[in-house]
């Protein structure tokens, strides 16, 4: 048993916080959605 986060999660988690200042400047919620999808299927 291990703690904490994994490699990929700690990159995930990294990646996002990034693309999170630039999607606050986007207001149409679609379009955020559809980013946040993107970068999801990206690092996975």
């Amino acid at each position: 048993m291990s703690r904490g986060f994994t490699q990929k999660e700690a990159n995930k988690l990294i990646v996002q916080a990034k693309f999170n200042k630039i999607l606050e400047n986007i207001e149409d919620e679609s379009i955020k959605e559809e980013i946040l999808q993107e970068i999801d299927k990206r690092l996975d």
